[in-house]
């Protein structure tokens, strides 16, 4: 019994039956938990309101942690069904240590926080809006950058320390043609540091300019670097989205044939076809081109099973002559 409770509730909380009504009620109550409380936190900043409406965030603050901490609790007790510790031991303790995990354990450690140390509340304000990282179960968006992310760790990795090395001899070349005639700008290497971040950004504010012919000259040569350096990650990263793009297809793809193999597209298979797309967030576009080739497939091949392999002419016509051959002769 217990263990047909607790997995309903990792069914319920990690949306396995994600077209239940009680689902769905769930999960619109902790979205909208986390966006209420967000707004609260950034309202609750402005002092005036903060002095005003002190009762009513306080209210809000109190019922949406009981709302996070109920959930936290749920999701480390049904933490045995999830597939990833599933016969593993301590796979509560497991769970707990994954990053959506710790997320959950941060959305609820303000209040005690508040309650049970003398910290700054300005730290405390800035910790609870941390909650928005919550909604990221909520948004195959979001989920799907956050893959990305972890799929591209390395990539990344190299092109940050390209980007830091550019940084260090950007702002030695800059100190070395400036720091004579400004030193107040560029008196130091932070203070090089500092223009070469934002120049290298392809923000650059204007509140530190080089005034040298050398230096003028090392500025451009870096302003266009810089566009180049944010390229490439750019560009790695809208590769890596396509590349995840194509393989969520390609499974929904595998997934719909497996479903269509000789079965009509009867409603219970449309139901289970459309919980995949939701899964894998491919749209209803991408869903009904794929449905498409895929019975264009079938009907060619169904053309081909139905033509002589040798004359080939329609079998049917052959079968249609044989049956009216062997009605005439039968007495």
């Amino acid at each position: 019994m217990t263990a047909t409770l607790r997995s309903k509730t990792h069914k319920l909380l990690h949306g396995v039956e994600r077209h239940s009504r009680l689902s769905l009620f769930v999960h619109l109550i902790l979205a909208t938990a986390i966006v209420i409380n967000v707004v609260s936190v950034i309202f609750d900043s402005v002092h005036e309101l903060a002095e005003r409406y002190y009762l009513q965030f306080a209210i809000i603050e109190i019922v949406c942690t009981l709302i996070f901490t109920v959930e936290y609790a749920l999701r480390v007790w049904s933490a045995p069904d999830d597939e990833r510790f599933s016969g593993r031991p301590w796979a509560r303790l497991r769970y707990m240590f994954t990053p959506m995990a710790l997320i959950d354990l941060l959305a609820i450690l303000p209040i005690l926080l508040w309650f049970f140390t003398s910290v700054d509340l300005r730290f405390v304000r800035i910790i609870r809006l941390l909650r928005l990282l919550k909604f990221t179960r909520y948004s195959t968006g979001l989920e799907l950058m956050l893959l990305v992310f972890r799929q591209q760790l390395g990539i990344f990795g190299a092109a940050s320390a390209a980007l830091a090395c550019m940084l260090v001899f950007s702002a030695g070349a800059i100190y070395v043609a400036e720091h004579e005639a400004q030193p107040d700008a560029f008196g130091n290497l932070l203070k090089a540091l500092y223009w070469s971040v934002i120049t290298l950004a392809t923000v650059g504010y204007g509140d530190v300019v080089p005034i040298t012919p050398f230096g003028k000259f090392l500025a451009s040569v870096i302003s266009l670097t810089g566009i180049g350096i944010v390229a490439v990650p750019a560009g790695i990263l809208a590769s890596a989205f396509n590349a995840e793009l194509r393989r969520r297809e390609n499974e929904y793809r595998h997934q719909a044939t497996r479903q269509l193999m000789g079965k009509r597209l009867t409603e219970r298979v449309r139901h289970k076809l459309k919980s995949h797309q939701e899964e894998l967030g491919i749209s209803d576009e991408q869903a009904q081109s794929v449905l498409d080739d895929i019975r264009d497939v079938h009907r060619n091949e169904s053309d081909e099973i139905l033509t002589c392999p040798h004359c080939h002419q329609p079998l049917h016509m052959e079968l249609k002559e044989a049956e009216g051959n062997s009605s005439t002769q039968k007495p």
